[in-house]
């Protein structure tokens, strides 16, 4: 396992991307608490266009610059990005009940969800991988710590049809972050707070556990699943 730290990240955000969207998609889920069902599934839906976004912003012009073809593979990313948007969209306006894909069967929504971002996953993880290949550790972590920082003002629902670089893509985030935190607002929508690396106290945490517990840590010999025994007092 790498220890790259912005490899890290990328990878601890994949698993609980993946972890959200497991919780949310359960076929069990309605039947238990339908209420439940939707406030997982616009968790699942605020993190990952969120992450989107913070890439666009913060990664992305990295790659461009430092990566050979690092415009090919912009491209070739923003390409799997949007599709997975668009899946995404379409995913928010099921759980909403919107006439338009009203028709579409759940299980046909969740599969091109899955598929989606199980695609854009790869593609993100080994840009990520030949990115940590042009810069130090200490780059590496600046770039993490940025993506965090874009999360923080980065839209919460997916907006595949606007622009995603340059100029006109960082002032569409701005500007849809707004009115994505005043509809979060209006509708109650559950939208999970982002995550960042903590200290060495954390070492014990296995990557998945910090972050669904909002607790990530830049270390890559954390183990995946275990949890650490936390100090009574």
């Amino acid at each position: 396992m790498s220890t790259n730290p912005l490899v890290v990240t990328v990878e601890a955000t994949h698993q609980s991307l993946q972890q959200r969207l497991a919780e949310a998609s359960h076929p069990d889920a309605p039947r238990r608490d339908p209420r439940e069902q939707a406030r997982r599934t616009d968790a699942f839906l605020a993190a990952t266009s969120r992450h989107l976004a913070a890439v666009e912003e913060a990664v992305l012009p990295e790659v461009a610059h430092r990566m050979e073809a690092g415009e090919d593979a912009v491209t070739a990313y923003l390409r799997e990005a949007r599709a997975l948007e668009q899946s995404l969209s379409r995913l928010k306006a099921r759980v909403y009940g919107e006439q338009h894909v009203a028709h579409l069967p759940w299980d046909e929504v969740w599969d091109e969800v899955r598929r989606r971002l199980l695609s854009h996953n790869v593609l993100e993880r080994d840009l990520a991988g030949v990115l940590a290949t042009r810069i130090d550790r200490q780059g590496s972590a600046a770039i993490a710590e940025r993506v965090y920082r874009a999360e923080l003002r980065a839209p919460t629902r997916a907006h595949p049809h606007l622009p995603h670089r340059g100029r006109l893509g960082h002032l569409a985030r701005r500007v849809w972050s707004v009115a994505d935190r005043f509809w979060d607002t209006a509708e109650n929508r559950n939208v999970p707070a982002p995550v960042r690396p903590h200290p060495k106290e954390h070492t014990d945490d296995s990557l998945v556990a910090q972050y669904l517990l909002g607790e990530p840590l830049l270390d890559g010999s954390a183990p995946v699943v275990q949890h650490r025994r936390r100090t009574r007092h």
